[in-house]
């Protein structure tokens, strides 16, 4: 079932696309909760993010739910990880991830498809994804080198026609 269809049930309430959902995603989410902070906590993280995208899904999750999930992990196993607390404790404090249109930025960036620019950046080595969305929504800097190589995929993404402008 496609992940759009998925995201629909989800946010009209059927129990059963949640499932599905766990079904087709649940073993990528918990490979990536393992790699960052092991199997140990990887279980807790994969459940607190399902429990985030059923309970508030206009919040948690999109009509790329893969992506969004992932990201959700990613972000909820950075932070158990960088701050020692459980799955619960930094779900409490994680922000969904919003790009909202700028209007200072130019025409093209309101235009591109902004689930497949998360699909570009979740494939951004190391935490080159992060450091990209921290610097460009809360201008926090982080290693200059890092920031140029996923700017330069990005870029390339762009270029090379992987990164699509939305349908309209």
């Amino acid at each position: 079932m496609a992940s759009r269809e998925l995201f629909q049930r989800i946010v009209e309430g059927d129990e059963i696309a949640l499932r599905d959902a766990f079904r087709s995603y649940g073993a990528t989410a918990r490979e990536l909760a393992r790699r960052v902070v092991g199997p140990e906590q990887a279980d807790e993280i994969v459940e607190e993010a399902f429990l985030l995208i059923w309970s508030e899904p206009d919040h948690w999750a999109s009509e790329a739910l893969d992506v969004q999930l992932l990201r959700v992990v990613r972000d909820l196993a950075l932070a158990v990880r960088r701050r020692g607390v459980t799955a619960v404790l930094a779900a409490q404090d994680l922000q969904p991830f919003v790009m909202a249109p700028d209007p200072g930025m130019p025409d093209v960036v309101h235009e591109l498809d902004h689930d497949e620019l998360q699909r570009v950046m979740l494939r951004l080595p190391s935490d080159q994804g992060r450091q990209l969305e921290d610097a460009w929504l809360d201008g926090l800097r982080g290693d200059d080198e890092a920031l140029n190589e996923a700017l330069d995929t990005v870029a390339g993404a762009m270029l090379s026609g992987h990164l699509t402008r939305q349908a309209r």
